[in-house]
């Protein structure tokens, strides 16, 4: 059994940068449509004691010919079994981006419900607490294609030159729907608050996620909840790299 996990932990998490044996791992949960190239170059921001893993969603990288996943359930049961090697023996938190967010904030009550150890922090960002509306007509993950890349040109986080590429929107567009339908078909079940301090980043313009929406999150905690800003819209990732990546670092370095 022991194996199998660890064979499945490296399927969704890789491998870590060094041999060494980190003070805290750090799990990165991307936005929908995301792989590992949304967190590109964090691990070099981080001090070489984290082990920071951003998550191999399947359907895309180098999981590219396994089908995706469509219901939240589904994701959290294969994430919860490949993080088992991973958590007993470090500290660890997890940070997710929009879709990332929910993700894991599922996963943390999914390994309370199972009496595994919770992460010493959520972090979440550009997204909404789970307890909002996710979905709105009509439904992303039922749309056409041409409807889809409308939407995916309106929400401003995809290349035009990947919009404008069959072959690219070939692979682009099953994985979308994929993550649409965990988004749109969740709802967020009532259990108590987590155990666990919430920290949510939100973009100074970002349309899709209101100030109201974020703070809400702290609805979802027990043990404290902060709120930051920073310039940019829904995808302020990518422009306001070094700062968000700074007040991570910063908001990790009293765990232990």
């Amino acid at each position: 059994m022991s194996a199998n996990f660890a064979e499945l932990s490296e399927r969704w998490w890789g491998r870590p940068k060094t041999a060494a044996v980190p003070q805290l791992r750090l799990f990165l949960f991307p936005y929908a449509g995301g792989g590992t190239r949304v967190f590109h170059g964090w691990g070099d921001e981080f001090p070489t004691s984290f082990d920071v893993r951003p998550l191999h969603w399947p359907g895309r990288d180098l999981r590219h010919r396994e089908s995706g996943l469509t219901t939240m359930a589904a994701a959290v049961d294969q994430i919860v079994d490949s993080l088992r090697p991973l958590i007993d023996d470090r500290p660890f938190a997890f940070f997710g981006y929009s879709l990332g967010g929910l993700v894991a904030f599922e996963t943390a009550r999914r390994l309370r419900a199972l009496a595994l150890p919770q992460p010493r922090r959520l972090l979440v960002a550009a997204s909404p607490a789970p307890h909002c509306e996710h979905a709105r007509e009509p439904l992303v993950h039922r749309m056409t294609d041409d409807e889809l890349v409308r939407e995916l040109r309106r929400f401003k986080g995809t290349p035009e030159i990947v919009l404008q590429t069959p072959e690219l929107l070939q692979l682009l567009l099953p994985v979308i729907r994929c993550d649409f339908s965990i988004l749109e078909t969740y709802r967020c079940s009532a259990e108590p608050p987590l155990a666990v301090p919430i920290t949510a980043y939100g973009g100074l313009a970002d349309d899709e996620v209101s100030p109201e929406s974020l703070a809400a999150w702290s609805d979802h905690t027990s043990e404290g909840f902060q709120m930051r800003f920073f310039p940019g819209d829904h995808f302020f990732l990518k422009p306001a790299q070094a700062q968000l990546v700074e007040a991570i670092r910063r908001e990790l370095q009293s765990v232990s």
